[in-house]
């Protein structure tokens, strides 16, 4: 597409291999996407089916169309991934290069990146967790430390792969300091790292505020109650906290800590709430969030809390970059029951705390609403195309004159 003075602008070729519904890191990827076209990058996914409206500012491929994109993933996932491969490989080959970013997220096949930056054109990975090779020996622990066997599904073989990999990007984005942490680890240079976050959108979140219960503390987990997530170690701390409230956590149990979830649901105020993505209500009546997650990138849940005015006691890798130790809310050591407790007994034993993180992660977290996450991924991608000399002075300044 062009300018109005006829120049080109740049374009944003980004390879998405789930299918868009509206949910996951698909949405995430089409959030980031959408205030490009206002900064002078024209996007567009390739990807294999789209199950709801589309954004009209965001160039959608699909390469299955009907009946094949009406058929279950399952079943067409190894022929979907070829197609999409196919699809993409042809669009980089009519691609710019002078003009083109390769924006890929997990699922790109190697062969992608390599077609692409024969090419000459830029390729930026995303990064949505830290890398596997950091992952796993945490999980792995922390299965042992909750007495089962390791049910992660990160092999040896998979985490070399992504090693190898992310090897080939020119860049890759890195939405906390753990995972940048953990790039640095695996071998990429600090200057190929570009320091980003996801967001969250005030939009879903925007009807009427449940009043708050002053009567029972409530705090709230979101997220499959999972070994990765610290959940064993959130149950343990809420019964050794002695907290007298109530404890939610919202979302699938995973297999293994069917168990011990459901004994504590039976003994010790703990409400299980099914899966549900409208969370609104939830945010806007409890008292903290708690997320004591062992391995994460930029979690999403922790954002719409903190925009919705929930304290949040979590880790480092949960905190986003958005919770701060004692300014809006509280660290913890990962896998430390007793920090935790201690953290859930503070907040819960002092309502002028809470009211004080409460207010200031409010106003911390519209830095990270998605229009401007997006906007600043834009112009963080633009200046990549200037650092690299395929963007002539004056087009890259008519840029930045338009943020």
């Amino acid at each position: 597409m062009t300018r109005a003075d006829g120049r080109k602008n740049l374009t944003c070729l980004t390879y998405c291999a789930m299918p868009y519904s509206g949910s996951g890191w698909p949405q995430s990827c089409v959030n980031i996407l959408s205030e490009f076209s206002r900064h002078g990058i024209e996007p567009v996914v390739s990807l294999p089916r789209a199950r709801i409206d589309r954004p009209a500012n965001i160039g959608f491929d699909p390469c299955l169309r009907f009946p094949l994109s009406r058929l279950p993933w399952n079943t067409i996932k190894p022929f979907a991934e070829r197609r999409l491969a196919q699809a993409f490989r042809s669009r980089l080959d009519r691609a710019d290069p002078a003009s083109t970013i390769a924006y890929l997220w997990p699922g790109t096949p190697p062969a992608i990146v390599e077609h692409a930056r024969r090419r000459g054109i830029i390729t930026v990975r995303e990064m949505i967790n830290c890398t596997m090779a950091t992952a796993k020996p945490i999980l792995d622990q922390a299965y042992r430390r909750a007495g089962l066997q390791p049910a992660h599904g990160i092999t040896e073989e998979a985490a070399k792969a992504e090693r190898t990999e992310l090897s080939l990007y020119d860049y890759v984005f890195a939405s906390n300091p753990c995972a940048e942490g953990s790039l640095i680890k695996a071998g990429i240079e600090r200057s190929r790292i570009l320091s980003a976050s996801f967001g969250w959108e005030p939009a879903r979140f925007s009807g009427e505020a449940v009043p708050r219960r002053n009567d029972t503390f409530r705090a709230l987990f979101v997220g499959t109650a999972c070994v990765r997530k610290g959940v064993p170690e959130l149950i343990q701390a809420w019964v050794q906290s002695g907290v007298r409230g109530e404890l939610l956590i919202v979302g699938d149990v995973e297999p293994c800590l069917a168990d011990r979830v459901g004994d504590a649901a039976a003994h010790h105020a703990v409400r299980l709430v099914p899966f549900t993505a409208n969370l609104t209500e939830l945010y806007h009546s409890c008292d903290v969030f708690v997320f004591p997650t062992l391995e994460e990138g930029g979690p999403q849940v922790t954002l719409e809390a903190g925009g919705c005015g929930l304290p949040v006691i979590t880790t480092p890798m949960g905190a986003s970059r958005l919770v701060e130790h004692g300014r809006n809310g509280l660290l913890v050591a990962p896998g430390d029951v007793g920090e935790l407790a201690d953290a859930l007994t503070l907040l819960a034993s002092n309502a002028a705390l809470r009211q004080r993180f409460a207010g200031q992660i409010a106003v911390d977290a519209q830095e990270f609403v998605y229009g401007r996450v997006s906007a600043l991924r834009a112009q963080m991608l633009a200046g990549l195309m200037h650092a690299s000399g395929v963007v002539r002075e004056t087009e890259f300044a008519e840029i930045a004159q338009a943020r």
